[in-house]
């Protein structure tokens, strides 16, 4: 399955971060239309075009200052007024025929960046990387639901060739090795990867293996409540100094 990119925004990425871009999006181009290309003609058309519009967004003059590029990994997120200026595109990986751009089913992903453009101290960059299944959450579940982790770990992989500052990872996620090797390969390259740390109330995170593998460029975070104190659902860092991992608390 090849995963989908579609939907720039109206401005693009600038300064450090805009070329880096620019230049992994050119190597997914090439190897899209790679022979044999009648086989991957759709890939090979929307890459270009992408590309295109990327090129003449990052001409566009007045945008100076460099924004740092950040991935999220969730549901997928809707282009609302307050998230226009910083979303530049949205990959599919969890269906065959990806679906629409910035249309989610779900709003978790669309409710974590506001959260990160609203507490950002500077404009940034965001990527969309869906990865919710298709078919739904079961009953009582709360989403993104997704029950296998290779499209995780595929998201993973691409945010960390595309050279984006931080992967966003707000979700449920067990100890996957698939998952864990490709944390480990984005922390390797300097890249920040940031964790929930679950909402089970437990006494000790279930992704810790995820966390420890990316090592000092990964942390977990747990929540707060309104008022300040530590959430008693949020998974806790456990009784003991954490060692080999980070964790902090934020609303």
């Amino acid at each position: 399955m090849r995963a989908g990119l579609s939907g720039f925004g109206d401005q693009c990425i600038s300064g450090r971060s805009r070329p880096r871009f620019i230049e992994s999006l050119l190597l997914h181009t090439a190897a899209a239309c790679a022979p044999p290309w009648p086989e991957a003609r759709g890939v090979c058309v929307k890459r270009i075009f992408d590309l295109f519009v990327l090129l003449l967004l990052s001409m566009q003059p007045g945008i100076a200052l460099a924004r740092p590029l950040v991935a999220i990994v969730d549901s997928g997120i809707a282009r609302t007024e307050e998230l226009r200026s910083s979303l530049i595109a949205e990959y599919d990986f969890a269906s065959v025929d990806p679906r629409p751009a910035f249309h989610p089913r779900y709003d978790h992903g669309t409710m974590v960046a506001t959260i990160l453009v609203r507490a950002a101290t500077q404009p940034v960059g965001i990527v969309s990387f869906r990865i919710d299944d298709p078919a739904g959450c079961p009953p009582r579940f709360n989403p993104p639901c997704q029950p296998d982790s290779a499209p995780v770990a595929r998201a993973i992989r691409q945010a960390t060739s595309l050279k984006v500052d931080v992967i966003n990872l707000s979700l449920s996620l067990a100890d996957s090795p698939v998952i864990v090797e490709a944390v480990r390969e984005a922390a390797r390259k300097g890249i920040r990867v940031v964790l929930a740390a679950g909402n089970q109330g437990r006494d000790r995170p279930g992704n810790l293996d995820i966390a420890r593998a990316g090592y000092p460029n990964t942390v977990l975070v747990g929540a707060v409540d309104a008022d300040g104190r530590r959430w008693s659902g949020t998974n806790r860092p456990g009784t003991d100094s954490p060692t080999g991992f980070a964790y902090g608390w934020r609303r």
